[in-house]
Formats: C-alpha cells, sequence, structure tokens
C-alpha cells in the first residue's frame, strides 16, 4: 500500500474499491484523506488533476443513507453515481491493472 501522500495511492483505491475489496464508505474516507488533505498535487499531470478533482467532487457528497437522498433531492450521490464515476475516472486515466 502506498502512502497518503502518493498519487499511487488514489490508483490503488480505485483498484481495491472495483475489485470490491473496500466498500463505499471507505473508498471515499481514504479517498478524501489522500487527495483532499496529503497529496501534493503538483505530482499529477493534467489528466490526473481533471479526473481526481471530477472523482473527489462525487465521493465527498455520497452518502450510504436513503434519509438523506429523500431529503436532499440532488444533494448527495449515490452507490451507483459513485461507482459509476470511478469506473470512467479509471478509463480516462487509462488503469489497466493494479499497480
Amino acid at each position: 500500500m502506498y502512502s497518503k501522500t502518493d498519487k499511487r495511492r488514489l490508483y490503488w483505491l480505485i483498484d481495491q474499491y472495483l475489485a470490491n475489496n473496500i466498500d463505499e464508505r471507505e473508498f471515499c474516507d481514504e479517498y478524501y484523506y489522500c487527495y483532499d488533505l496529503e497529496l501534493d498535487y503538483s505530482t499529477l499531470n493534467e489528466t490526473e488533476k481533471k479526473a481526481f478533482n471530477d472523482l473527489s467532487m462525487i465521493a465527498s457528497r455520497f452518502s450510504e443513507f436513503d434519509e438523506d437522498h429523500q431529503n436532499l433531492t440532488n444533494g448527495f450521490y449515490t452507490t451507483e453515481q459513485l461507482k459509476q464515476k470511478v469506473i470512467q475516472t479509471k478509463k480516462k486515466l487509462g488503469i489497466t491493472s493494479p499497480l
């Protein structure tokens, strides 16, 4: 596993989530700790900056609770929306196999 300051951790998290080794909540929490708090953005290329930032917007507003979606429509993203964004991010970044 990679440190939270290493961009390879983001790639690893994507692979772990899509392989069902971690759930949505753990993915979002770990993604936040790495991308939003620890990562040195200067290590990212332009494609990574855009893709990881877009994924961060979804992950930061993910909720597994139906009540959240009922009480604040369009306020939170669902499990399916998160998964689709992770898949889309993987494709954008050309991730073909685990690091």
